[in-house]
């Protein structure tokens, strides 16, 4: 459980690091693919459209967090001002808001179109891929 008093960055920051695992352990190699069977890129997009869809609203949080801090006049700025720094960041964050939804949009289809897809060739019982 989190409380106010922790880094709320560090949960990005967690999924950042989840993410860089994923393309480690997807990487394909001499051998063969990163990603063996059809249905372990199933689950891993329907993951990513699962992360991609809490976006938007992760996004929403921090751009009320700093309007609240402006309005309440407790932002400064090293050079120019709070208030064009703020808005700037602001139209950023919306942006990236869409963008993130978009996202969700074709990770959703694309979770969609791989949901048919089997696999038919030898199977590696050493195997950890599904």
């Amino acid at each position: 459980m989190t409380t106010r008093n922790t880094d709320p960055a560090r949960h990005p920051r967690t999924a950042a690091d989840a993410i860089r695992a994923f393309n480690h352990a997807t990487l394909p190699t001499r051998n063969g693919p990163g990603i063996t069977y059809p249905g372990t890129a199933y689950n891993a997009i329907g993951a990513m459209a699962t992360l991609a869809h809490r976006l938007p609203q992760a996004l929403d949080h921090i751009t009320l967090a700093l309007a609240d801090l402006h309005n309440a006049g407790h932002l400064t700025a090293d050079h120019g001002t709070p208030a064009q720094h703020a808005t700037t960041t602001v139209k950023a964050l919306r942006e990236a808001e869409h963008l993130a939804t978009a996202l969700t949009d074709a990770l959703e289809r694309a979770h969609s179109a791989s949901s048919p897809l089997g696999y038919c060739g030898p199977m590696d019982d050493t195997d950890d891929d599904q």
